[in-house]
């Protein structure tokens, strides 16, 4: 592009068709107008007669700029001017186009996709080699790119998209540019942050020719999730400045997803590589904040500006019912007393007896040493709706004399209980054996100090390694479940105080009751099958710019490659592992800024410039109306002004 002050133009040489203006002015002022016609019947005595020598009229000096100016305006047209251009690209040789196409891309990627078609523009009408890269990790481990023509390139550029995970560079820059020529230029679109492999992929680049760097255009924010007891969202800025507000959306009572909330974040925190950040406690009511399904930055475009709601964001309400005899004595032994110092960071705790808290709508009921009584009959209606019930062994059940006949427990259980290291000792307190790793508990650690003193046995059944969970060293269950109708009942085989073990005491029965809470409303027929709890299967992803669409093509994750965070094979979204639901989450994570040694970096915001091709078009356009017009009114003809008119 050739600039003079501030125009451009793209095809510069078709300024030289101006040489042929002073060749048509002196044509185009020999040529008459049309003669006027006047009916005169004398005129016919001068048939045969020739005039010696003829005068010749020439074109009105204002028609004849009209026509110049006509012509001058759609060569520079076709010159293709731009008013102000934007920054040109430096070199004669091949040139590499770099695009980062994480999520971080998204908010400025119409911007990006502008200036590297712009580039590809120049190279074209230059006749550079041009190659095209687009850096979200689907290029293939090892391929380079290939240089080619500016068109193809171009066409890559248009159809490509930001994708729902960080960008990706290779892991071996050199191997990538293995089949590059020796030299060449890059201009590099950045997203503005440092990804693994940027800084041997920069110093690859700069050892083979210029590098350009085209930063984003406007400041980059991300929304994650802090995985504490109490969830809270942590939203982030590459750049100081005002932080907008964050929509929690949800279906409204017709199914209908719409904004349910709106959380104003306190002021921010500034952190030294000049980003800030700042969090926000998700501190709603249960009953909407269990409908939430995604937290957005309001005005926000991207996957990293989106958390999607998964088992840790829903707050479930627990109701805690005991015998009233358990709270005699000293309260900090009671059942009652653990149970609420494990569930009250993550659960809405209500107690009572079960018909206080049964008008409530808990999502979970925990039974604690006591049997339903008169209530049986609304427990099992309220369990068989959906609800979860989780029990507690103890003193008190053992003694039950009817505890075989009991309809709302897993399992049948032996009345009297086992005692491990008494007088009647069956041996030494047993330690809990590993969970399974496609079970409700995989993943949480146990002390090796846990054991267990005393428990309630089953009977023998054909059913109940299937309604196992958890298994004591020596094969007897610890924890059961079944269903009972669209809801489950969950039996813990010993105190939740550290009467008959002191699991209560450790860091893994906050653990396990948390994961118990969270698989509330839900209850499926059959065990899973352990095939496919190994992997994550996904129920909704989300595409680069932040929104939601149903996942096709997606094989299920193998549970090692999902811990890694999004990725190609495994995009932001809502996946489901038997009864867990987990959201992979692009937006987590610190905003470093990258760094850019031996690279030129463009003025951000530069504006591409103003196309004055169609207007210039346009006003030729005009003018030639303007002389058709002036042509038929010099005509004179009774013809003429009716086509003047």
């Amino acid at each position: 592009m050739m600039v003079l002050g501030p125009l451009g133009f793209a095809v510069p040489w078709m300024l030289a068709a101006g040489a042929v203006l002073p060749v048509l002015w002196f044509l185009l002022r020999a040529v008459p107008p049309a003669p006027r016609e006047v009916v005169f019947p004398g005129t016919a005595l001068l048939l045969g007669l020739a005039d010696p020598a003829p005068i010749t009229r020439h074109t009105p000096w204002w028609l004849l700029v009209l026509r110049l100016l006509a012509v001058a305006a759609a060569i520079l047209a076709l010159a293709g001017p731009v008013w102000k251009p934007g920054p040109q690209t430096s070199g004669s040789g091949p040139l590499l186009v770099l695009a980062d196409a994480g999520w971080a891309a998204a908010p400025g990627w119409q911007e990006a996709q502008a200036r590297g078609l712009a580039a590809l523009e120049q190279a074209e009408g230059q006749g550079r080699p041009v190659a095209l890269w687009i850096a979200d990790g689907q290029g293939g481990r090892g391929a380079g790119p290939v240089f080619g023509t500016a068109a193809e390139a171009a066409a890559a550029l248009r159809a490509a998209a930001p994708q729902p995970w960080a960008t990706r560079y290779p892991d071996d820059p050199a191997a990538m540019l293995a089949e590059a020529p020796a030299a060449f230029d890059t201009l590099w679109l950045s997203d503005g942050l440092d990804h693994p492999g940027h800084a041997g992929l920069l110093a690859a680049l700069t050892s083979r020719g210029a590098v350009t760097v085209v930063p984003p255009p406007r400041i980059l924010r991300s929304l994650a999730l802090e995985g504490t007891p109490q969830p809270s969202l942590v939203l982030r800025a590459s750049a100081p400045g005002p932080l907008p507000d964050v929509l929690a959306i949800g279906p409204d009572p017709q199914g209908v997803p719409r904004q349910l909330a709106r959380m104003t974040p306190p002021e921010p925190v500034a952190a030294g590589d000049g980003t800030i950040a700042a969090t926000l406690p998700i501190d709603l009511p249960p009953e909407l904040r269990n409908r939430i399904t995604r937290f957005a930055i309001e005005g926000e475009a991207s996957a990293g500006a989106v958390v999607l709601a998964d088992d840790r964001v829903r707050r479930r309400k627990v109701a805690l019912v005991g015998d009233a005899r358990t709270t005699e004595g000293q309260s900090l032994l009671s059942p009652l007393h653990y149970l609420r110092q494990a569930l009250a960071p993550s659960a809405d705790l209500v107690e009572g007896g079960l018909a206080d808290v049964l008008p409530a709508a808990p999502d979970v009921v925990v039974l604690v040493d006591a049997a339903p009584g008169a209530q049986a009959d609304a427990l099992a209606d309220w369990v068989d709706e959906g609800g979860l019930l989780i029990r507690f062994a103890g003193p008190r059940v053992a003694a039950q004399e009817t505890l075989a006949d009991d309809p709302l427990l897993p399992v049948r259980l032996r009345p009297g209980g086992r005692d491990a290291g008494g007088a009647l000792s069956w041996g030494e307190p047993r330690a809990i054996a590993a969970f399974p790793t496609d079970g409700l508990f995989a993943g949480l650690s146990i002390p090796a100090d846990v054991t267990v003193r005393a428990q309630l046995l089953p009977e023998p059944d054909p059913e109940l390694p299937d309604r196992t969970l958890v298994q004591l060293a020596d094969g007897t269950p610890l924890v059961t479940r079944a269903p009972f109708g669209e809801g489950q009942v969950m039996l813990v085989h010993t105190t939740a105080n550290a009467e008959w073990s002191n699991l209560a005491l450790s860091g893994l029965f906050v653990g396990m009751l948390d994961r118990m809470v969270q698989s509330a409303r839900r209850s499926p027929a059959e065990p899973a099958d352990p095939a496919e709890a190994a992997h994550w299967t996904a129920e909704l992803v989300l595409d680069g710019f932040g929104r939601p669409r149903e996942p096709e093509g997606l094989a299920p994750v193998p549970a090692p490659d999902f811990v890694t965070g999004p990725g190609p094979l495994a995009p932001a979204g809502v996946y489901a592992a038997a009864e867990r639901r987990a959201a992979l989450n692009a937006g987590g994570g610190p905003l470093v800024p990258a760094a850019w040694p031996g690279a030129t970096v463009e003025a951000t915001g530069t504006a591409p410039g103003t196309p004055l091709g169609g207007w210039l078009l346009a006003l030729a356009g005009m003018l030639l109306a303007a002389d058709a017009l002036g042509s038929a009114l010099i005509a004179g003809s009774r013809r003429g002004r009716r086509a003047a008119a």
